[in-house]
């Protein structure tokens, strides 16, 4: 239970949590595998970091051991573990820059310094076709290195597979060869040393005898999530890279297809233990068949409450996304159940491995963010299936006859499979439904509510700029932050400015994040009157996307936007760096429920906002490069 509570103290909240600098104080650290043992992990910190680590969880594991870093610790195997966290997400950039901020490359430690073989052989899966044989020759002889000084199958294997993506067979089968010399192969014990046994008769042509070792290291006990989606990915590359090798490598892929991420949601309902009880045997059923390792949803009373019990029950990842203030939540959605759901969700919600806010704010009587809490959720389930390569999954407690409304269960249902992605439907039976619910709150005010995406930016140095510079700067920086918005005609609902700041309110968050890409494009190259304010001047953008209040403003005599969200997303801006895009986690989110993926969401850790309005989890906004043809 200790496990859980600082986990999750560790864990991002989407609204608010802890902080740090872009790589706060920079060192990484965790469990590097040295034939089937990790380090030791002489700390809480480390020992938390390390079991992120082997979830999949590598938000976590990033967020731990950066935490732990600005606390004053300094343990170069927690700079190993944030660097790898960021590796294991896809963020290669970020990666390497850590891997240099923090010295790694300079440790004494082989393994610690094998870790740019990893970040290198990352390079190369990315780049155009032409540029990797060199790539993946240059992570080769990095892990090349660590292995005549120090030995190991770890470093040995992947400087053998290394090889052969870089197209040199024979010292893949040499080095392939030489693991089969090494002690802990010939006598293999745990995942590690088993798959690398599997690898390394996969290089050297022996499919059916790599098949039998692969069955083996899978079953072992420390065959975690996190492991095995590092070798799930390692067998995908070589797939791709050598084709030839596709055919013997699909049977592999099956055994170590990372299990799908399922996000749950279903109806609210009285307590009645004898319908439970065959509710229950269907939800186990359908686990049985999804046979998920970590999952998403909310804690209402009924079919989450359910479902989240069954998911502790197996020993898997809970993680929770509540839609708004935790007491809120109670009276809105637990309690008009009856009370013997209350004490159920308190002790799923301190089981979980993970508890989140798709916002901070009180529920306000506003219906609507129940479904904004549920299409953060669905966001954060597709953002771990990306990070663990496999797919997400929805498991729904739904009647056949239930309509759709603006928000619940029909609602999340019908949106997720709008998208594309398979719902697995349980059929509830005579649930009762008449639920006890809390009078409705009175809305004051003639403003309505509505979810769009907010951007505020600014122009880091404009203090700095001569009075001769500001017509410059009115002409070429504001003139083009104008034609940009222009060319989103109607998809841009509110923009305005004043001296150097822009504030907008767009339509989407795949047209929000189109646009500001667009925007910091277009402004990249500045006149050279406005290069010269200070050492770091150009501009910086903040973006979110929640709910807010559209209302007549009297003053500018026009349409207006305003709440929290908005005031929050103003505080994301002075902290951005210059020339960057940051986004909070919930737009991250919303982004990753777009079928097509186009847009890189690269996680910068937890951030202290502006004017001491607390911390985000935010992450660097980029463009996707188009899949290279081979």
């Amino acid at each position: 239970m200790r496990r859980a509570r600082a986990v999750r103290a560790a864990n991002s909240n989407i609204a608010t949590g802890r902080s740090h600098s872009r790589f706060a104080h920079s060192t990484a650290a965790a469990v590097v595998p040295r034939g089937c043992e990790t380090l030791s992990a002489p700390s809480e910190p480390l020992a938390l970091a390390n079991d992120a680590l082997a979830r999949g969880d590598f938000l976590a594991a990033y967020d731990i051991a950066v935490s732990a870093l600005g606390e004053g610790g300094a343990d170069r195997r927690l700079d190993y573990c944030a660097t790898l966290a960021l590796a294991r997400m896809g963020d290669t950039q970020l990666a390497l820059e850590l891997y240099e901020q923090c010295g790694l490359a300079t440790s004494d430690d082989d393994d610690l310094r094998s870790l740019r073989g990893r970040l290198k052989k990352d390079l190369a899966e990315a780049a155009l076709p032409d540029e990797q044989p060199q790539l993946f020759a240059e992570a080769s002889d990095a892990y090349r290195m660590v292995y005549e000084r120090k030995g190991g199958y770890f470093p040995a294997i992947n400087a053998a597979t290394t090889a052969l993506l870089a197209g040199d067979e024979a010292a893949a089968q040499a080095l392939a060869r030489e693991i089969f010399e090494d002690p802990d192969i010939v006598t293999p014990h745990g995942y590690y040393a088993m798959a690398t046994a599997a690898e390394a008769l996969l290089l050297l042509g022996r499919s059916h005898d790599a098949f039998e070792a692969m069955q083996r290291a899978v079953a072992c006990e420390d065959a975690d999530v996190g492991s095995r989606a590092s070798t799930f990915r390692q067998m995908m590359l070589i797939a791709r890279v050598v084709p030839e090798r596709a055919e013997a490598i699909a049977p592999l892929l099956e055994l170590l297809r990372p299990a799908p991420v399922i996000f749950f949601a279903g109806h609210m309902f009285i307590e009645d233990a004898a319908i439970e009880a065959g509710l229950v045997r269907r939800i186990e059923e359908a686990l049985d068949e999804l046979s998920p390792d970590i999952a998403y949803g909310a804690l209402a009373c009924g079919a989450d409450i359910l479902i989240a019990e069954a998911i502790l029950r197996r020993g898997l990842e809970l993680n929770i996304v509540l839609p708004f203030e935790r007491e809120d939540f109670l009276i809105q959605s637990v309690r008009p159940g009856g009370q013997g759901w209350v004490a159920r969700f308190e002790t799923c919600l301190d089981q979980a491995a993970r508890v989140s806010f798709a916002t901070d704010m009180e529920f306000i009587g506003d219906p609507n963010l129940f479904r904004f809490g549920s299409s953060v959720a669905m966001g954060l389930a597709q953002m771990r299936a990306q990070h663990l390569r496999t797919h997400a999954v929805q498991l729904a407690i739904l009647q056949s006859n239930d309509g759709i409304s603006p928000a619940g269960t029909a609602s999340d249902v019908d949106l997720w499979t709008r998208l594309g992605h398979r719902t697995r439907i349980i059929e509830p039976g005579a649930i009762d439904r008449r639920l006890d619910r809390p009078p409705e709150l009175a809305r004051s005010g003639e403003a309505s509510r509505v979810e769009h995406s907010i951007i505020f930016a600014d122009f880091a140095g404009f203090s700095a700029l001569s009075e001769a510079a500001l017509p410059v700067f009115a002409s070429s920086i504001l003139g083009r932050i104008g034609a940009v918005l222009d060319r989103y005609g109607d998809a841009v609902l509110y923009r305005n400015s004043w001296g150097d700041a822009l504030y907008a309110v767009v339509s989407t968050p795949s047209v929000a994040a189109e646009l500001v890409l667009d925007l910091q494009r277009e402004l990249r190259d500045m006149p050279q009157e406005l290069k010269n304010c200070t050492d770091h001047c150009g501009m910086r953008i903040g973006v979110h996307h929640g709910p807010i209040y559209r209302a007549w403003d009297a003053v500018m005599q026009r349409p207006s936007f305003f709440g929290t969200e908005v005031t929050r997303t103003a505080r994301i801006e002075p902290v951005t760096p210059t020339g960057e895009v940051y986004a909070t986690e919930a737009f991250a989110a919303m982004l990753a429920l777009e079928p097509e993926q186009t847009f890189g969401t690269h996680y910068v850790g937890r951030i202290k906002l502006a004017k001491g309005y607390g911390e985000l989890a935010m992450y660097k906004l980029s463009r996707l490069a188009a899949p290279s043809c081979k």
